[in-house]
């Protein structure tokens, strides 16, 4: 799990997944770059097809949902125990994780093929996201797809309303350069898109903050130069 998250419910049931031991499982990587990043692969910006008057209304919205998003189709509530299957005619983007939080059976002979891969792949260098892009080339037919609320990508929250719901998130992840200790949260409504998901990174610190400062005190002084000031 990326150190970028936070555990929002009880996910211990991911111990128990039923998971052949040469496979992986993770939830999808998100392919609709709202940033619209020059470095990300370009087809993720493939859009659904429109008629032109919506294309007008559109040019005029900050971004538009890729259909090659395997998260375009999903919808509350069966989005939480049914994400998209990948099959033969599934676009390339459907075969991509998100390596924030994955579930392996780990062994001796699973990293060696990791390392084998990295050192011998000619696809290496192609890769946008080198961790992600290799775990997802390594284990191409090998990978069972997560439920997004195990990896909820906060760009989800604002890009994909229709799966999203802030009680049904098991572990957060704080994806982006712009993170929540990046910044001190203030007053409500002054946040931006993020400003719900912010917060509760800030209140979980208090918590730590709470137990630390009596009992690691000089942890906490490491933790607390770590974030933005006061």
């Amino acid at each position: 799990m990326d150190s970028d998250m936070i555990v929002r419910r009880n996910m211990d049931e991911l111990m128990e997944l039923d998971l052949p031991a040469d496979w992986i499982a993770a939830a999808h990587a998100c392919a609709c770059n709202p940033r619209k990043l020059p470095h990300y692969p370009k087809d993720w910006w493939v859009a659904f097809s429109l008629s032109p008057r919506c294309c007008v209304f559109l040019m005029y919205t900050p971004y538009r949902v890729p259909e090659n998003c395997a998260y375009t189709p999903l919808v509350h509530p069966t989005a939480i125990g049914r994400p998209t299957d990948i099959t033969p005619q599934s676009p390339r983007p459907h075969n991509l994780l998100n390596s924030g939080l994955v579930v392996i059976n780990p062994s001796i002979g699973l990293a060696q093929s990791v390392y084998n891969y990295l050192h011998t792949s000619p696809l290496v260098p192609t890769f946008s996201f080198p961790d992600q892009d290799l775990l997802a080339a390594l284990f191409h037919g090998r990978w069972k797809p997560l439920p997004w609320v195990y990896n909820a990508l906060k760009t989800l929250r604002v890009i994909h309303k229709p799966l999203w719901r802030d009680e049904e998130i098991r572990c957060l992840h704080y994806i982006l350069h712009d993170k929540p200790w990046h910044a001190r949260v203030g007053e409500p409504g002054t946040g931006g898109d993020y400003e719900d998901c912010n917060r509760w990174w800030w209140d979980y610190l208090a918590e730590l903050e709470a137990e630390m400062k009596n009992d690691d005190p000089e942890g906490w002084k490491l933790v607390d130069a770590n974030v933005a000031p006061l």
